[in-house]
């Protein structure tokens, strides 16, 4: 099954634009003049920005990168849920079991 991750299309698009970018310099469309020495400031920019995106929108260190929202749900209700699922009882049957 396919899974959109945020992190690998931003990385993909980066290593894209840096492609077209040095592509573009080699036929003189665009003039690029990187010096490490003078640029290193921009590297340390960029890796600020995405730590904040992640703290902001990815995965919050409480919840574990491996772990399924499904593994925090208690036994008894993840089997009510199931059997909800599989149409053994009505949502009315899993609400009052829920409740207990």
């Amino acid at each position: 099954m396919f899974a959109f991750s945020l992190r690998k299309f931003f990385w993909g698009l980066l290593v894209i634009a840096a492609g077209a970018l040095i592509w573009a310099h080699n036929y003189g469309l665009v003039a690029v003049s990187f010096k490490f020495s003078r640029d290193w400031l921009v590297f340390l920019i960029v890796i600020g920005l995405i730590s904040v995106w992640n703290v902001l929108f990815g995965r919050h260190w409480w919840r574990g990168r491996n772990r399924a929202w499904k593994d925090n749900i208690p036994a008894n209700v993840r089997k009510i849920l199931e059997d909800l699922e599989s149409g053994k009882i009505s949502a009315e049957d899993a609400a009052k079991k829920m409740g207990d």
